[in-house]
């Protein structure tokens, strides 16, 4: 017999065959799940690199996107920002065109009104006038008295507006007046309304060709005229005095006389 044999009869080849054996099983039997097919692997190609070409291409395209909405942002904010400071200048300037426009209807009809004041008066003394060849002489008198009278109240009234609607008129009422004065006049004194001083002083500290002069606060004294006084003259140009001037030569006569009484 062969040596390589067990007990059993078998060589260890054969022994190395064989498999366990095991009991079967009992009850249902169930299929084993099949398994999942292979899936073939897609096979992905590497992604291109863009050339230089396209790399300016796509740059340019993103500048000029950038550009036309910056162009557009751009827009829209400058228009805003014009259409702000637009409106704030025009309202400035409408207001200030409005002021200067106003301010010349007012004194045109202003000058008018007074031109129209002033022919009714002279209409008022030309009748008051006549009235004067009735022979009966009280009623001259008085009716002389009374024209006098309104005239006087009419040239306050008209004076007070003028000084109203030109303050500055002053200033040339002082010039006058200091010009009158001689060459060699000394301590010039300017006696004034306090109304009308810093306006005098202002407008005479920028004229040189003027004698020295000082200012003196007279409140007695109507805004819109001044007296004038030095070591040898005295100037009188006070509202008062020129209106009295001005009736006398209108009037003339005791009327004259009686004219500048009442109104001094």
């Amino acid at each position: 017999m062969n040596s390589s044999r067990d007990k059993g009869g078998f060589t260890r080849e054969e022994l190395a065959t064989l498999s366990r054996w095991e009991w079967p099983e009992v009850g249902e039997h169930e299929e084993p799940e099949p398994l999942p097919e292979p899936v073939a692997e897609e096979l992905i190609e590497p992604p291109c690199m863009p050339t230089a070409e396209e790399i300016e291409a796509m740059q340019k395209q993103a500048y000029d996107e950038a550009y036309a909405l910056g162009l557009q942002e751009g827009t829209e904010q400058g228009y805003r920002e014009g259409l702000e400071k637009g409106h704030s200048e025009g309202l400035e300037q409408g207001q200030k065109q409005g002021f200067e426009a106003g301010y010349a209807a007012g004194h045109g009809e202003g000058l008018e009104a007074g031109r129209t004041e002033m022919e009714n008066t002279r209409d008022c003394f030309v009748r008051l006038l006549d009235c004067l060849d009735e022979p009966l002489a009280r009623m001259d008198t008085e009716v002389e008295q009374e024209l006098v009278k309104l005239v006087i109240a009419i040239a306050r009234q008209l004076i007070r507006r003028e000084l109203k609607t030109q303050p500055d008129e002053i200033l040339g009422i002082v010039r006058e007046s200091l010009k009158l004065l001689p060459a060699s006049s000394r301590r010039v004194t300017l006696h004034l309304n306090p109304a009308d001083i810093e306006r005098v002083r202002t407008y005479l500290q920028q004229d040189d060709s003027l004698p020295r002069w000082k200012i003196a606060e007279s409140p007695d004294i109507t805004s819109g005229g001044c007296e004038v006084t030095t070591e040898n003259s005295y100037i009188d140009a006070t509202v008062e005095k020129r209106l009295g001037s001005a009736i006398s030569q209108l009037l003339g006569g005791e009327s004259a006389y009686e004219a500048e009484s009442a109104v001094s």
